[in-house]
């Protein structure tokens, strides 16, 4: 976000200005009859100003200053320090001499600009009284564009033209530089706030959505409602390719951010793909926009379970009480412990029978055993070891019923198996076939039926 301030505020020329009025234009006819040198001496001092190289401008100024306090020219030689320091690179004394000017003048164009500049440009950490600086003139700027802009305080070194494109450009900047003052100061609401303005003054600065992300994040203790608001910034940076997106590895560095922490939140990488298709278009989600958090999706998960057992108590029975147990780690141990040798569903929970679809027999006629799938269709679960064959056959996909005492099982694939007596299954419908009457039979019973 800093170097794109920088970029903005340098891109409309509102970075130094190195000549001074005096020399270049004639002065208004009010200013002239009220201005003016106060000896040869202070004229001399100024032409001393003039002709110094940069770094002689500053003694120079000094010098001037010191012989002659109450000059006439004492604001324009103020303004002349702001822009020595700024040609020189003295970015610290640039900004000091800024709010300096500003506690008198507070419209005075050069050092608003400045101030917006160069708070940037200070050695790291940023000192609190400088970011205290940076946001009573932030914040006064955005109260009085009007003012500030005036046509009366142009500058005389400031075309018509251009001062008009100035005060959207420094109303930017001014709104940026607040963003990032309480971005320093760690006041995440308070962040989130001026940089959700910020990006709705200009929408393509993928910077600005990447810190807005971050702050949006960093409250999620006490607000975790903000945390998909958060992901959604982060894979806006991470996508948008437009002007003032970020560089590909920066874009790069956010796209594994979000993937990372959306999986963490979310509980799988289920749905980050349309996240991110979401997102590339505009820095803000649309309304109802929400990404379920892991705990959201186990409570609903939990009680879509608990309804599920209400309604299908014999598979609920299944999955908690056998399967679910059998696939943890110590699932043998619990199998012999619980399971094997055991009548099941044994009237547990009101079940007194498990249901599944036949998935194959062996043999397919007068089956001595019985494969079943209890949860999905085609996925077999249950193997049913007859103690006797089963009389005819039935198709592949009919229901049947069984209670049986557990036998063995297996986790991959799961298998478990029982043994049961045909007399403990329901729903078996299969017959034998009615033996044929043989030809030697129908000939004595038709001898029989002549001789009566």
């Amino acid at each position: 976000m800093k170097n794109s301030i920088l970029k903005l505020i340098t891109s409309v020329g509102l970075g130094l200005s190195l000549g001074w009025v005096l020399a270049a234009q004639e002065p208004k006819p009010a200013d002239a009859a009220k201005k003016e040198w106060k000896s040869q001496e202070e004229y001399n001092l100024f032409q001393a100003f003039q002709k110094a190289d940069p770094k002689g401008k500053i003694e120079a100024l000094d010098k001037w200053k010191a012989a002659f306090p109450a000059s006439d020219f004492a604001e324009e030689r103020e303004e002349q320090y702001l822009f020595v320091y700024q040609q020189t690179n003295m970015n610290r004394q640039a900004f000091d001499k800024a709010a300096e000017i500003l506690k008198t003048r507070p419209n005075h164009f050069y050092s608003l600009s400045a101030i917006e500049r160069l708070v940037y440009t200070l050695p790291p950490p940023p000192k609190p009284a400088d970011l205290d600086v940076a946001e009573r003139f932030s914040k006064y700027l955005l109260d009085n564009l009007d003012t500030v802009f005036a046509p009366s305080n142009r500058p005389m070194d400031v075309k018509d033209a251009d001062w008009a494109t100035y005060k959207p450009a420094m109303k930017n900047a001014a709104q940026a530089t607040l963003a990032w003052v309480y971005v320093q100061r760690k006041d995440h609401p308070k962040a989130e706030i001026e940089l959700t303005k910020y990006l709705h003054l200009d929408a393509t600065q993928a910077a600005s959505s990447l810190s807005l992300g971050g702050e949006l994040l960093a409250q999620n203790q006490d607000h975790p409602e903000k945390i998909p608001l958060g992901l959604y910034e982060f894979a806006h940076a991470a996508t948008y390719d437009g002007q003032n997106s970020l560089p590909e590895a920066a874009r790069k560095q956010a796209l594994d951010y979000v993937t990372k922490t959306y999986t963490t939140y979310h509980g799988s990488k289920d749905g980050l793909d349309k996240l991110l298709t979401l997102a590339k278009t505009s820095p803000f989600p649309p309304d109802g926009f929400s990404i379920e958090s892991a705990q959201q999706i186990a409570v609903k998960n939990a009680a879509d379970q608990e309804n599920f057992i209400k309604t299908h108590p014999e598979l609920g029975l299944w999955q908690t009480a056998i399967k679910e147990p059998l696939l943890k780690d110590g699932g043998e141990a619990y199998f012999e412990m619980n399971v094997k040798g055991a009548l099941l569903p044994g009237g547990a929970n009101g079940v007194q029978k498990f249901k599944g679809k036949i998935v194959s027999m062996t043999p397919e006629t007068k089956p001595k055993q019985i494969v079943l799938a209890l949860e999905q269709p085609n996925v077999p679960d249950v193997t049913l070891d007859l103690s006797q064959a089963l009389p005819g056959k039935m198709a592949a996909g009919e229901e049947l019923q069984f209670e049986g005492v557990a036998k063995a099982f297996t986790k991959q694939p799961f298998m478990v198996v029982f043994d049961v007596d045909p007399k403990q299954i329901d729903g078996w419908t299969g017959k034998n076939a009615t033996p044929a009457k043989s030809s030697a039979g129908k000939g004595k019973a038709k001898a029989k039926a002549k001789t009566q």
